[in-house]
């Protein structure tokens, strides 16, 4: 087993190495080009966001009934997560259940939370654009008519009735969310897209706050076009790509090229090192014995925000 775990870690670090494969003078000169204050700041923005991630996976793993204390939670959140490094697009979920049933949580229920986590990131993202769209920023290809479809789109996928069923058939049990859970996992999620979209900002040569929502949009919609490309690690091309197009009518090719490397670098240095902190952190603390007692599915983001900070 410790083997194993060992094996993976490596892969993962060779998945994270191979991405910027080829891009050393990019990188170099995207870093010589942006103060440290920029660097700074837009590190700690993405740091905020992918801790943001790790309330709503915990939220979602807790309506199914079953609590992790906060630090294991973030231990196998965070180092799950860097499963999305390898090649295939599943590894983080597989790493997620994994590492999860050490702690007395069923397969079928992590993989579900997972695949919930994944879809409520990909929905609001979708939200995220299509809200920009519809009031009139430019978004690549999209109109105000089909910004507010792909709104509407998104905010049916979220409905309660709709998220507990599709879970439900992956975990075998009920997931109980009610509207106020889903409103305030969708708040998380927001926070988290805008400290994304505020990195963008900050990593600007001239940063101007008034292109946050137009940023936004950009790196959503490269979020969920990395998602879709399943064959590469993270996402990685295909992200960088669509942020280049999409930030270069703002910023200007050279700048949007550089925005896109450093956001990557940045985004994978948080990875591995919340991943690495929360292991840290996880170790320190006696491995339980058996199955955590279930609790109440309803208040599950009020909880799990009070309880996880």
């Amino acid at each position: 087993m410790r083997a194993a775990r060992w094996l993976f870690l490596g892969v993962v670090l060779a998945g994270a190495l191979l991405a910027f494969r080829g891009h050393g003078d990019e990188i170099v000169s995207a870093i010589g080009s942006t103060s440290v204050a920029s660097v700074g700041g837009a590190s700690a923005l993405v740091l905020a966001g992918l801790g943001l991630t790790s309330v709503a996976w915990l939220a979602l793993l807790r309506g199914f009934g079953h609590r992790l204390p906060g630090g294991i939670g973030r231990s196998v959140f965070f180092v799950g997560q860097l499963g999305k490094y390898v090649p295939g697009g599943v590894w983080s979920i597989g790493a997620h259940a994994h590492l999860a049933r050490d702690h007395g949580v069923p397969v079928r229920v992590t993989a579900s939370t997972s695949l919930t986590f994944l879809g409520l990131n990909l929905a609001t993202a979708a939200a995220v654009v299509g809200v920009v769209a519809s009031v009139g920023v430019d978004v690549g290809p999209l109109t105000r008519t089909t910004g507010a479809v792909l709104c509407l789109a998104a905010l049916v996928s979220l409905v309660p009735a709709v998220v507990n069923r599709l879970a439900g058939l992956v975990a075998g049990v009920q997931l109980g969310l009610r509207w106020l859970d889903v409103v305030g996992l969708v708040a998380l999620m927001a926070l988290t897209w805008a400290s994304y979209a505020g990195a963008v900002v900050v990593l600007s040569p001239e940063p101007t706050w008034s292109v946050l929502p137009a940023a936004a949009a950009a790196f959503a919609t490269a979020y969920a076009v990395g998602v879709a490309i399943v064959v590469a690690p993270a996402g990685v091309g295909a992200r960088e790509v669509t942020l280049v197009a999409l930030l270069s009518p703002m910023l200007g090719v050279g700048a949007a090229g550089a925005v896109a490397v450093l956001v990557r670098v940045l985004h994978t240095g948080a990875d591995l090192l919340l991943a690495l902190v929360a292991w840290a952190a996880a170790s320190r603390v006696p491995s339980p014995v058996g199955r955590p007692p279930a609790q109440n599915s309803s208040a599950v983001v009020h909880e799990s925000v009070a309880g996880d900070h």
